[in-house]
């Protein structure tokens, strides 16, 4: 039987972790989806405060994974996304190595397209690696590429969480310049980018100290994507290219050469993006997603994609401003931290309300409805606003009437 966070998200089974943080496939009863839930396991205030921020960040471009919503109970934060089931880039490249120049481009466009419109928005990612590059499954098409894991992200001009001198980031994709306790900026990202396509073309970890070697002997010396990854991984910051969108304006040579599908190793292997997730367990197979689509952009219109990218990139952003971010992480630290087991949240949009405690028991065979809710029948106060399907397939919703609440009908 599956436990249920804040009255709400149904954690089937763990499908990654971090730090201080487990990811879970999970069941948005609200939404009726599954979905991602990322739940904070350390009962730590600063931790917290990164990992709630993350909900801050609202940007419409189909490359970056950003959270939908997030509630707080007792000593402990969940962060509720997409669920993307093709892997990381990292595990791409533990499956094939070295990628075909122009599949290594791909993926490298998507990663600074989604890092120009992050910065765009006024927010440096602090943590670009292959593991936060997460896939789409789109086997042997076209990959997708989604940005992921803002938990260390930083508003430009926003006070540091960490102490002055600390090192944020992972060993072999910081930038020089980081190491030497330069504040942050967008070329330490661009930095992080280079080290990720070198590493995309080369099959190989970077080295934890020193930048990565140039390119190997084999590579030719016209190579449009070398020149892009060299330019990014300058040691000295000055001498960087100075932004996502001129690497992808570098780029478009090699972009507008459409893309060779499928796509074969050097040794002659095939190139798929597969589902990483395990089924679904039997009580939750009737939820499995319909088949996405394997592409966003047909292999035919891959010039006019990226050229519509340069220069006319949309800028259609939604962020929560710097401020109302930190009182909003601020309010769950003291929602976490102080209530005693009073769930809190917010969704965008609307606010999520009020949720129920975390004990409610799921159906074992349809786990979107729920035993517990009956027509007539109470309900606590933390459950108001809550929709619910009843044992029968009613749909209800937690109303108070009088000095009650009850269970009423819907429609």
């Amino acid at each position: 039987m599956a436990d249920v966070f804040a009255g709400r998200y149904e954690l089937i089974d763990p499908v990654g972790s971090g730090g201080n943080s487990t990811v879970w496939r999970a069941w948005d009863r609200r939404l009726q989806r599954l979905c991602a839930a990322k739940v904070l396991r350390q009962r730590h205030a600063g931790a917290l405060l990164r990992f709630v921020r993350e909900q801050g960040l609202r940007l419409d471009d189909p490359h970056v994974l950003s959270p939908y919503s997030w509630v707080a109970e007792d000593d402990q934060a969940l962060l509720a996304m997409d669920l993307v089931g093709g892997g990381s880039v990292n595990s791409l490249v533990a499956d094939f190595g070295a990628l075909p120049e122009r599949y290594a481009a791909e993926l490298l466009a998507q990663l600074l397209g989604a890092l120009d419109q992050v910065h765009a928005a006024g927010l440096l990612h602090r943590d670009v690696k292959p593991a936060n590059l997460l896939l789409e499954t789109t086997g042997t098409g076209p990959p997708v590429l989604r940005l992921s894991d803002f938990g260390i992200a930083l508003w430009l001009g926003e006070p540091r969480l960490t102490q002055d001198g600390a090192v944020v980031g992972t060993p072999g994709y910081v930038a020089p310049e980081a190491l030497a306790g330069d504040p942050p900026s967008i070329s330490q990202d661009l930095y992080a980018a280079g080290v990720t396509g070198w590493q995309l073309l080369t099959g190989e970890d970077p080295p934890l100290t020193g930048p990565p070697p140039s390119r190997p002997p084999d590579a030719a010396g016209d190579s449009v994507v070398w020149g892009v990854v060299e330019s990014l991984m300058q040691p000295a910051a000055a001498d960087r290219v100075h932004s996502a969108e001129a690497a992808l304006a570098a780029l478009a040579p090699l972009m507008a050469q459409p893309l060779e599908l499928p796509a074969l190793t050097p040794d002659g292997d095939l190139i798929e993006v597969f589902d990483h997730l395990p089924p679904l367990p039997a009580q939750y197979a009737d939820l499995a997603d319909p088949p996405r689509p394997t592409m966003l952009h047909q292999p035919s219109e891959q010039g006019r994609w990226f050229g519509s990218q340069l220069g006319s990139r949309r800028r259609r952003t939604v962020v929560l401003a710097a401020s109302a971010v930190a009182v909003l992480a601020m309010a769950a630290v003291v929602a976490v931290l102080t209530l005693d087991g009073q769930p809190t949240g917010n969704d965008s949009p609307p606010p999520s309300q009020p949720t129920a405690p975390a004990t409610i028991n799921a159906s074992p065979v349809t786990p979107a409805r729920n035993a517990e809710a009956k027509v007539g029948g109470t309900c606590g106060w933390q459950e108001a606003g809550n929709l619910e399907t009843t044992a029968d397939g009613t749909r209800v919703v937690c109303r108070q009437q009088g000095s009650s609440y009850r269970w009423i009908k819907v429609g």
